[in-house]
């Protein structure tokens, strides 16, 4: 059987069955979505959406697994391929996608009356809780890329669950309140889809790599494949009930006035987002770097504007300047870091990467606000100091520059911390001198961002097999991140 013979047979028809009922349901006087909230214009629309979603989303993730070989199709199974993937792969995107959505709908019809209720602030426990687990499978997904058995895993993992956090975090008490609904809409097809990717494989239309797995096989289907199609239903019928709940729209706009009122937060969204994919694709390691760093230094600007006004522009060109000049003082001449030569790809500033006068501002803000009220000089270079344990150990492995001569610390001379020390000293002086009022900054959106970065930068140098650096670098983010409790609690919350 060949991949467009097992459409024709499995896929084809189940979408069949269930398109006729949809096209059914408003003849016989039925909402296409049921009692899920909105019109049948719109919820065509939402299925719409979330089927682009799916194939633009999906289309790289499924091109890099069959280019590493995590899964292929012998010779004579497909019709045509573009790129690494096979026509019949991307048209299973959206029958995929058109199967589940319509399933949702007709159970939505058949479940009669479903819950509109709002939970309110008793319901972001739940959100805040359900998102937290989820980014960590997906940081233990990372994880598992670190071993050749579980590449499979951490790159389904690392590459759905963010997404499904962000789903939660914005309804998982909506979606808790629809449970039946939301769990036979994801088990039904799931099983379905279990069942004849257990037959493609035994008649080989597909093959899964033994090697890139874990080896667990239940009823002869591999663990990941399994998982797979367990997280990709989720993803669909997540999407769809909360895309269609009257609470959606109000709870969006909300957030959207709030991203008006602080419009730093969806760049750092967009950071953050931006640093998922570089353990799934090492190989655009530098492009990820930039994309983020980027990202980074345009979210404090906006928040230094909201903050200072006009005067963030000045700080801005001070700690861009400074990290200029710093930097090819000390790949010219070795003062301050130790001699050392930059092998960064991309644009440059008199030989200094872009993104490093960009992290320079970024992080020396950071720093500042991570530093208690008025110890912005004593803590914040230390700050910087801890970041640096492990960034500069992740990016000599990534060959973004090179000391000179033998460093026991991952290829880092202890003279480059003492560098970094005293630079971030004469740069926080000069930026606190500047704007006298970033002594009292004590920006909870920039601690977390410190925090996070910990947490990312020990996830990313585990991955790179960098693993003492890990720890270190971790152990001191946290502790120079606990330093603002040196304040009386009045002082911390106001």
């Amino acid at each position: 059987m060949t991949y467009a013979q097992f459409h024709v047979a499995f896929t084809l028809p189940w979408l069949g069955l269930l398109a006729f009922a949809a096209w059914r349901a408003p003849r016989l006087g039925r909402p296409l979505a049921g009692d899920m909230g909105r019109s049948d214009r719109f919820a065509w629309m939402v299925l719409a959406i979330h089927v682009v979603i799916a194939f633009v989303y999906t289309t790289p993730w499924d091109n890099y697994l069959v280019y590493r070989e995590v899964w292929g199709y012998p010779a004579g199974r497909v019709l045509a391929t573009i790129g690494y993937v096979p026509v019949e792969e991307y048209a299973f995107f959206v029958i995929q996608t058109l199967g589940v959505g319509l399933f949702l709908f007709a159970l939505a019809r058949a479940f009669g009356r479903l819950d509109h209720h709002d939970p309110g602030p008793a319901g972001r426990r739940v959100r805040a809780v359900g998102a937290a687990l989820l980014l960590g499978g997906a940081a233990a997904g990372v994880l598992a890329l670190t071993t050749e058995s579980g590449t499979y895993l951490g790159l389904i993992t690392a590459w759905a669950l963010p997404v499904v956090a962000l789903q939660w975090g914005f309804g998982g008490d909506l979606l808790v309140r629809r449970w039946r609904l939301v769990t036979v809409a994801i088990a039904v097809p799931t099983v379905y889809l279990w069942i004849a990717d257990r037959l493609a494989i035994g008649w080989t239309i597909w093959w899964i790599s033994p090697e890139l797995t874990i080896g667990w096989r239940p009823f002869g289907l591999p663990f990941e494949e399994a998982l797979f199609f367990v997280v990709t239903n989720v993803l669909i019928v997540f999407g769809m009930t909360l895309a269609l709940h009257p609470v959606s729209l109000p709870r969006l706009r909300s957030l959207l006035r709030a991203a008006l009122r602080a419009p730093w937060r969806p760049l750092l969204v967009l950071w953050a987002l931006s640093m998922v994919p570089t353990p799934l694709a090492p190989d655009f390691f530098a492009t990820f770097a930039y994309v983020s760093t980027s990202f980074l230094a345009l979210a404090v600007l906006v928040y230094a504007w909201q903050r200072y006004g006009r005067v963030s522009l000045a700080l801005f060109a001070v700690a861009f300047t400074f990290g200029v000049a710093v930097e090819w003082l000390g790949e010219n001449t070795g003062v301050p870091f130790g001699q050392y030569a930059y092998t960064a790809p991309g644009p440059a500033v008199l030989g200094v990467p872009l993104l490093v006068p960009l992290g320079w501002w970024a992080f020396a803000m950071i720093a500042i606000a991570v530093a208690p009220r008025g110890r912005a000089l004593l803590v914040a270079p230390l700050v910087l100091v801890a970041w640096d344990l492990g960034l500069d150990p992740l990016m000599v492995d990534q060959g973004f520059w090179t000391f000179a001569g033998e460093a026991a610390y991952y290829g880092v001379p202890l003279s480059n911390f003492a560098g970094w020390w005293l630079s971030g000293v004469v740069l926080v002086a000069l930026l606190v001198r500047l704007e006298p009022r970033l002594a009292d900054d004590q920006s909870g959106d920039l601690r977390a961002v410190f925090l996070a970065q910990a947490f990312l930068v020990g996830v990313g140098l585990v991955v790179f097999d960098l693993p003492w650096a890990a720890l270190l670098s971790t152990v001191a983010m946290l502790a120079v991140a606990s330093t603002w409790r040196w304040l009386p609690a009045a002082q911390r919350a106001s």
